[in-house]
């Protein structure tokens, strides 16, 4: 077995747990900002209560200057945020259309990939909980990243979805790390779940803003009492 238990179950509720989210965006899609906020806090509280305390707490054993570290937390960031402008489903909205392309296909595979790692890095029931709540949000984007794709390649798009976190998750098995690569390992992660997090929170805040309606278009009708008579105003 490549993957520890923890690791295994994480990565079948995360694959459950995105096509769950598909499901029910057609059925619930009102609820997508919701649980894109909701992802987005649970990644970082995870983050600040679970990953960085632990750390902080490996440092000294391992020797290391708190600027190592942070400067992986950095990297983990910035890689993600390559990976997420193109590859996180919760960053499609309904205004930015069907994401097309091979390159939108790769970096979704990574992008998810890492969340898989993070699981084997971790081993964190929060981190696993977290993550699994992400899925389910990015589940809910997949809908309409998926809506008007012919049906064989939004087959393969959520095939991908829900496999490349297995791929993640055994390729990080694979790597025997040394004791003193573990607070820079989990600061990468750290970076990883921190950028899921600010994804998620700004897909949240733009279904936020779709969904209100301006002041000038709330005022554009005025409904006088009386039978079905109505004044426009423009």
């Amino acid at each position: 077995m490549l993957t520890t238990g923890p690791a295994s179950a994480g990565v079948a509720l995360i694959a459950v747990a995105t096509l769950a989210g598909a499901w029910l965006a057609r059925r619930a899609s009102r609820m997508r900002a919701v649980s894109l906020a909701c992802a987005a806090g649970v990644l970082l509280a995870v983050v600040l209560a679970d990953l960085i305390p632990d750390i902080w707490r490996d440092l000294p054993a391992a020797g290391l200057p708190w600027w190592v570290p942070a400067g992986a937390l950095a990297a983990g960031m910035a890689g993600t945020d390559v990976l997420a402008r193109r590859g996180c489903a919760c960053r499609t909205w309904p205004s930015s259309g069907a994401a097309r392309g091979r390159a939108t296909a790769t970096a979704l595979a990574l992008h998810r990939a890492l969340e898989g790692a993070a699981l084997v890095v971790t081993g964190s029931a929060a981190v696993i909980a977290a993550l699994v709540i992400h899925a389910a949000s990015e589940g809910f984007a997949m809908a309409a990243l998926l809506k008007g794709e012919r049906r064989s390649k939004a087959g393969a798009l959520l095939a991908i979805t829900c496999l490349s976190p297995a791929a993640g998750a055994i390729a990080v098995s694979l790597i025997r790390l040394p004791a003193q690569a573990a607070p820079i390992v989990t600061a990468l992660v750290a970076g990883v779940l921190l950028r899921a997090a600010a994804a998620a929170g700004q897909a949240a805040l733009a279904q936020r803003r779709l969904r209100q309606p301006s002041p000038s278009d709330a005022n554009r009708v005025i409904r006088i009492p009386g039978p079905a008579q109505e004044r426009s105003l423009s």
